[in-house]
């Protein structure tokens, strides 16, 4: 009330001083200046049709923690080398970056925030939709491809995609092959999804729930040649870590595992010292880690009271890894 009080007694003061054009355009901004705090509101931002707002680098720029709506004939443009967006703060719609550079494309959609990191030759823009990539067959060194969310993307840059709990890499990743290092990014082009960059060079970092993978990052990918981008699976990368499996022979013993027993047993082709055993559930979790020797080709990790339910046995060894589906009853 005393903020209502003191907005009147300013006006009645100002109207003395100013003409009626700006006595009128005073009280427009007096009177919203005390009603969006009055009343606790923050002012998101919508880039209509025709419109374009520019964020230069080293501007000083919020939105209060609300999303940046943009039309689809309005643009959304950032300086390179621009670092601004998170996920409170970022674009649902276009974006576009003007000049050569390292940038962020803060870019997201329907309460998911999936910036795409890139070190590019000139203009670059960017899109990001929460929603089924287009159906179409997998490619030469493509196992399979993520049907969860996808990117449209132009331009000459070595790209960065992120992942999060909602891309749900962990299934993509132990329905074929269940190798991390695998993941690569996959482009759309006339119905066929192929790997971006030559296979085996792209680099993965993180774990299941949460990481990213960057393309070769000594060649430049010609964005313009595909569609869409979104996460696949390289055949020759799982292939070689699932090399593993043919060259000592593990496998698991009594599989489905009964709920009596106190173990989870596997068998090698050889003696093995200083295996790594990793259990993980559905989700991705790490549940144990062991350091196991076989004795007579015979491991084993302690079962504990892990639940009934499917689960992945994750092998490291000398440098490469495999994984196991195990069912526990």
């Amino acid at each position: 009330m005393l903020l209502i009080i003191t907005f009147v007694q300013n006006v009645i003061k100002m109207k003395k001083v100013l003409t009626k054009l700006q006595f009128f355009k005073f009280y427009l901004l007096l009177f919203f200046t005390v009603f969006t705090s009055y009343f606790g509101f923050s002012q998101g931002l919508f880039v209509g049709s025709g419109t374009e707002f520019f964020l230069k680098n080293n501007t000083e720029f919020t939105t209060n923690n609300t999303i940046v709506t943009v039309d689809f004939s309005g643009k959304f443009s950032v300086e390179a080398g621009n670092d601004w967006g998170s996920d409170q703060e970022y674009v649902d719609g276009e974006v576009t970056v003007y000049g050569d550079g390292e940038t962020k494309l803060p870019i997201g959609n329907n309460g998911v925030y999936a910036p795409v990191f890139a070190k590019h030759t000139g203009n670059i823009i960017g899109f990001y939709s929460n929603s089924s990539p287009s159906a179409g067959t997998n490619g030469v060194d493509v196992d399979a491809v993520a049907d969860v969310e996808y990117w449209k993307l132009t331009g000459n840059a070595i790209i960065t995609l992120p992942w999060n709990d909602n891309s749900d890499i962990t299934t993509l990743v132990n329905n074929n092959g269940g190798v991390l290092n695998s993941v690569s990014i996959v482009g759309y082009d006339n119905g066929v999804w192929n790997l971006v960059s030559s296979s085996q060079t792209n680099t993965v970092t993180g774990d299941l729930l949460n990481g990213d993978v960057t393309s070769d990052t000594n060649n430049a990918v010609d964005l313009n040649n595909f569609t869409q981008f979104t996460f696949g699976i390289d055949h020759q990368a799982a292939l070689a870590i699932e090399d593993l499996f043919i060259t000592n022979g593990i496998n698991i013993l009594s599989n489905p595992i009964q709920s009596i027993e106190k173990s989870i047993r596997f068998r090698s082709a050889g003696e093995l010292n200083n295996l790594k055993v990793s259990l993980f559930d559905v989700t991705g979790r790490k549940i144990s880690q062991h350091r196991v020797s076989t004795f007579n080709k015979v491991g084993s990790i302690p079962k504990n009271n892990v639940q009934a339910g499917v689960y992945f046995l994750r092998f490291d060894y000398e440098g490469k890894q495999g994984v196991k589906e195990i069912i526990i009853k």
